[in-house]
């Protein structure tokens, strides 16, 4: 019987764990930011303009920012205190700078990046245009909480295996 009853609780522990695991731990996200054709890219040069980048609080955005254009750019970010310069580059001899930020809790929303060289991003906060990209921090949606099916297939395997106790009673 003490054998059946380990099994039977190991199963609904497995079951159950996932739903009981705290939150995910933070993450180092890294995403290559490629200035182009006064634009702002992810990744490649052909990726979509005007870019939105998700992380989680506690995330750490580790930033490449290339410059692929013939002239300098800057790559200003108001929210976390950032503007750095990126002098011209190109295609096959970018220039390169790293920018690591961690978010917390009370960065939850969403952050505008530019390049600040006049012309480049015209306009002012939301409204502006041109190179321009996003950051957004946002807490992931909770997990669900353990619902009645749970339940059930706890009570399933509970008959079941007190059933093949009762099987295994009846052969002796």
């Amino acid at each position: 019987m003490n054998r059946w009853m380990v099994i039977v609780g190991l199963v609904a522990a497995l079951l159950v764990s996932p739903m009981i695991a705290g939150p995910a731990s933070a993450a180092d996200v890294s995403v290559t930011l490629i200035a182009f054709n006064v634009n702002w890219h992810v990744g490649s040069e052909t990726a979509a303009a005007t870019p939105t980048i998700t992380v989680s609080p506690g995330d750490t955005l580790r930033l490449q920012v290339h410059n692929h254009d013939a002239f300098g750019h800057t790559f200003t970010f108001p929210h976390f205190t950032v503007n750095q310069p990126l002098a011209a580059g190109s295609s096959t001899n970018p220039t390169v700078i790293f920018v690591n930020i961690t978010t917390s809790t009370s960065d939850n929303g969403r952050w505008q990046f530019y390049c600040s060289i006049p012309g480049h991003a015209p306009g002012t906060n939301e409204s502006r245009t041109g190179m321009v990209g996003w950051v957004q921090v946002s807490t992931p949606a909770p997990r669900p909480t353990p619902g009645f099916d749970v339940v059930l297939v706890i009570a399933a395997l509970a008959v079941v295996a007190v059933s093949v106790r009762a099987l295994h009673r009846r052969k002796k």
